[in-house]
């Protein structure tokens, strides 16, 4: 099985990225689906540096996030810019007015930020749970990490404003995966794009994180909430609310 555009796909023989190190033309390796008994097959990936390729099974979770951002793009976008050209056209045929002005203003403020959040739709972006561990995609790549390494796994929510000031709602909502010892990050230098440090937003969890944001408006924290429940149901601690470090005088 292997990433395209549209999904996994079953081949005979693929390429993964090998987690553990640096992505460059170096850190990509070739593997080769083993044939089990049945007709069933799987992904062999590297989850990280000292482990042997494991061979994903059937029961593995494919979280698409690329393909929420486009659903976002078609319904949201789609809709406010069918209402900014109807306010047009209402404007061209039947005169001016203060109201029509403004609101074909806001709607089309709204279809230019639907346009913008969705920038990363052909990114290939999302999220392969395995009995073997947690896999980032992205870009072509995909990064892997034992269920070993990791002490939990959350999605956190900001406020819409916090500070006084308003939070953008592409970065209010965010899948965070809690490293379950301090030489994580030594080991794992292919997910410090992803790295933060803040305070604990829960009891007992560490400040430092690898946060991966999630579209605004999308169903993706329950999607991802129903397939860490399904695959590493003691990792899972829930959604929670989380707080914005206060901003420097």
């Amino acid at each position: 099985m292997k990433w395209l555009p549209g999904g996994w796909q079953r081949a005979d023989r693929e390429w993964a990225t090998v987690p553990g190190r640096r992505p460059n033309h170096g850190d990509t390796a070739r593997y080769t689906a083993e044939r089990a008994a049945g007709p069933e097959r799987g992904t062999r990936v590297q989850p990280g540096g000292g482990h042997r390729p494991t061979l994903l099974g059937a029961d593995a979770q494919d979280v698409d996030v690329s393909a929420s951002s486009f659903k976002t793009l078609v319904i949201g976008g789609g809709l406010s810019g069918l209402i900014t050209v109807l306010i047009a056209a209402t404007l061209v045929n039947k005169g001016n007015t203060v109201g029509m002005w403004i609101a074909q203003l806001v709607f089309g403020v709204i279809f230019l930020w639907f346009i913008s959040s969705a920038r990363g739709m052909f990114s290939s972006r999302g999220f392969l749970l395995d009995r073997s561990g947690f896999y980032a995609r992205t870009r072509g790549e995909v990064f892997g990490v034992t269920w070993d390494e990791v002490a939990a796994v959350g999605v956190g929510t900001l406020p819409w404003i916090q500070h006084r000031r308003p939070v953008a709602p592409e970065r209010r909502q965010a899948l965070e995966i809690y490293p379950a010892d301090p030489g994580f990050a030594a080991r794992h230098p292919e997910f410090d794009r992803w790295r933060i440090d803040e305070p604990p937003s829960m009891p007992g969890l560490p400040g430092e994180r690898y946060r991966f944001h999630l579209p605004p408006f999308s169903r993706l924290p329950k999607t991802l909430e129903g397939a860490v429940q399904k695959i590493a149901p003691h990792k899972w601690v829930g959604q929670y609310r989380r707080q914005l470090p206060p901003p420097q005088a």
